[in-house]
């Protein structure tokens, strides 16, 4: 089912955010760096450069100073940074970049230092995740539009198979939607268990981008490996306007999954009623 699926999404970004570091007294000046560069202390950064601190020193956790730096969007220490020598392109112990918080956290001016200065758009974390993954489901559209724009890979998938749209699609921003699906994202793009950027927007309710991957050629009637359809995650989800705009789409109002379940017996187990009415206005049988 999408909540389970998007679980395990929600999960891996909220370990795309697990930047801040604290701010405990520390022995070396690679540590101090650190500390600066995460609480935007830009002084006491200059100050602790000058006196050698390793410009790429990492965390336990294999965070360095320009990541911090990067998710508190603090553009000058960023720049300082990177002009002592910081690896723009340094990951952490599960592969996770500057450019990779900076994009969640939206902070557009360090993203184009960045990538000016050679950063890896298309690089994925041990999750598979991509800084245009972040940014999708960390609901940026200014930060979706620039990555897009600088050749970030649309379509790139995740460990489970899971892309921007379908983290767009859940997430219900319909801005992003647009932008990726302008330029070339898969509307009928499957994960591992072969679900759909419209089952995700169906299960979440959000009528108004299962209407856009409709129009953009999105299969009403696909399958996931349960034979489940977007119909019957909107059954499950309760949303009666989603429900409506499938059935008025040619959703097959009888169809079955693997248990045997349809649509209608869904909605009835979760107590829809509207859902449940609609459902049998449009001939599902009991």
């Amino acid at each position: 089912m999408r909540h389970l699926k998007k679980y395990l999404a929600v999960i891996c970004v909220a370990c795309i955010a697990g930047i801040l570091i604290t701010s405990a007294s520390y022995a070396d000046l690679g540590e101090e760096l650190l500390n600066a560069s995460t609480e935007g202390r830009t002084e006491a950064v200059k100050t602790l450069l000058s006196r050698g601190a390793d410009v790429n020193a990492k965390t336990v956790k294999g965070r360095t100073a320009l990541m911090a730096a990067s998710f508190g969007g603090h553009q000058e220490i960023v720049e300082l940074l990177l002009a002592k020598g910081a690896d723009v392109n340094a990951t952490d112990n599960i592969r996770r970049t500057a450019l990779m918080h900076a994009s969640f956290e939206g902070h557009a001016d360090v993203v184009k230092l960045l990538l000016a200065k050679g950063a890896d758009i298309n690089i994925k974390t041990s999750r598979g995740q991509t800084a245009l993954m972040a940014a999708s489901f960390g609901g940026q559209p200014e930060i979706v539009e620039l990555l897009l724009a600088k050749g970030a890979d649309v379509n790139a998938t995740d460990v489970l198979g899971g892309t921007a749209l379908m983290d767009a699609a859940f997430r219900g921003n319909i801005e992003i939607v647009t932008l990726l699906l302008a330029k070339g994202a898969d509307a009928n793009g499957k994960d591992m268990k072969q679900g759909t950027p419209l089952m995700d927007a169906a299960f979440s309710g959000h009528a108004d981008i299962v209407k856009l991957l409709l129009a953009k050629g999105a299969d009403v009637n696909a399958k996931d490996n349960k034979q489940e359809t977007a119909l019957m995650d909107a059954s499950m989800g309760g949303s009666a306007e989603v429900v409506k705009v499938l059935l008025a789409k040619g959703a097959d109002v009888n169809a079955k999954n693997n248990k045997g379940e349809t649509a209608l017996s869904i909605a009835r187990e979760k107590s829809f009623s509207d859902v449940v009415k609609l459902l049998k206005g449009a001939g599902a049988r009991e």
